[in-house]
């Protein structure tokens, strides 16, 4: 999930997956990209946004285990509406 520290829906979708109080939380991978920070956002997490075409957030990217693309959703409604059925839907 590509997320802000300043983004609220950001901090909304991180507090609704934790409430979900599921073990397959861990399986989100946070990718930070900060824009208001005195440091510089690491060039690996600009890739990988490059790569998925984000450019807001909060963004949930599903990938294979390759990284192939598999889905993308896009603000904190999309997100919290299907975490759970991706979780069942991909086996996680």
């Amino acid at each position: 999930m590509f997320t802000k520290e300043s983004c609220g829906p950001c901090g909304l979708v991180k507090r609704y997956i934790k409430a979900l109080n599921d073990p397959r939380e861990s399986s989100i991978e946070e990718i930070f990209l900060e824009d208001f920070s005195d440091t510089p956002i690491p060039e690996e997490n600009l890739k990988l946004a490059k790569k998925y075409s984000v450019t807001v957030t909060p963004v949930l990217v599903i990938t294979d285990e390759d990284g192939e693309l598999l889905e993308t959703y896009i603000g904190g409604m999309p997100i919290t509406q299907n975490i759970r059925k991706l979780w069942t839907k991909y086996n996680i």
